[in-house]
């Protein structure tokens, strides 16, 4: 009997859903504290130091959408099947992009630091939201989502593409990643939602934040290895742009006594956007595991599979 280490927290009701899919499969829950390292499927994320442990591993479901951890030379054994969580965060992760862009252009994040400190301070301009313009680097499924809020807002949209494809109605303008200096140029805010392989790997450099304007903010909740941290502490000591809003980093989770956590015009969140706070998000992704371990169980194809390794 096939057994399944399913690594992510469930209620009895989930419990019960995943032993229906099928009585010839084992399904150990976290919960339980049973040794998992048996298991020929994993369902969820599992630290890369004890999946060597895992010495009959046939498949891995990851619960992100961002694998790159994964697909490192000789993270994985050959032939181990990988398929990540495409979609499930997509709305999570685009209402956390757009609630940090409201707090960096209406200022709340200057309020609040102004309200620990006791200080009644009129803080300024502001930014009107229908007169921004912005743009999003990597149109994929949550870039995609956060461009069509954005435009519902009357957002002025610029959408950055690895390859070029016909300009969807929710994009004013489009363009590749080869254009991106073009693309960042002359925009009120930048928001990154790319994956951190090799080819994006330091993509925001000081020369590149200094292409931005002075008012320009700029968001990550895509990968920390973007940006440095060095990178990060320049720009903003030197204001070369008007501020940061960041969920992911170069280290993570930051240590204690990182500059970063005092830096000004920064707003951290610990790599949280696309963490299941969401209770759609879980249940959708519940839905992804249940159709995959049925397509497993089928010989079928299974949805989301990442061929890529490094």
């Amino acid at each position: 009997m096939k057994q399944v280490f399913v690594n992510v927290p469930t209620d009895d009701k989930q419990k019960d859903r995943f032993r229906a899919i099928s009585k010839e499969y084992e399904f150990i829950f976290r919960e339980e504290g049973k040794d998992p390292y048996g298991a020929q499927i994993i369902i969820g994320n599992v630290p890369i130091a004890k999946l060597e442990r895992f010495e009959k591993l046939e498949w891995l479901q990851s619960s992100a959408v961002g694998i790159d951890k994964y697909i490192k030379k000789g993270v994985l054994k050959e032939g181990v099947l990988l398929s990540n969580a495409v979609d499930v965060h997509t709305k999570e992760v685009a209402e956390h992009c757009l609630a940090m862009l409201l707090a960096m252009v209406k200022k709340l994040f200057i309020y609040h630091d102004d309200q620990k400190e006791h200080r009644w301070t009129d803080e300024g301009k502001v930014k009107e939201i229908s007169k921004l313009k912005v743009t999003v680097v990597g149109l994929g499924n949550i870039g995609s989502h956060l461009a069509r809020q954005l435009k519902a807002l009357g957002v002025y949209v610029i959408g950055v593409k690895r390859t070029m494809i016909d300009k969807p109605d929710y994009v004013d303008e489009l363009y590749t990643d080869k254009d991106l200096d073009a693309a960042i140029g002359d925009v009120d805010a930048v928001i990154s939602i790319l994956p951190g392989n090799k080819a994006n790997e330091g993509l925001f450099t000081y020369e590149r934040f200094s292409r931005m304007r002075k008012d320009t903010v700029f968001i990550n909740v895509g990968r920390g290895n973007l940006c440095s941290s060095e990178t990060i502490r320049r720009v903003l000591d030197e204001k070369v742009i008007a501020g940061m809003a960041l969920d992911v980093f170069e280290k993570e989770p930051l240590d204690k006594d990182d500059p970063l956590w005092e830096q000004e015009r920064l707003i951290i969140t610990p790599h949280a956007a696309g963490s299941y706070h969401l209770d759609s998000a879980f249940e959708t992704f519940l839905d992804l595991c249940e159709e995959n371990l049925r397509r497993y169980i089928n010989n079928e194809p299974l949805n989301y599979l990442v061929e890529e390794r490094e």
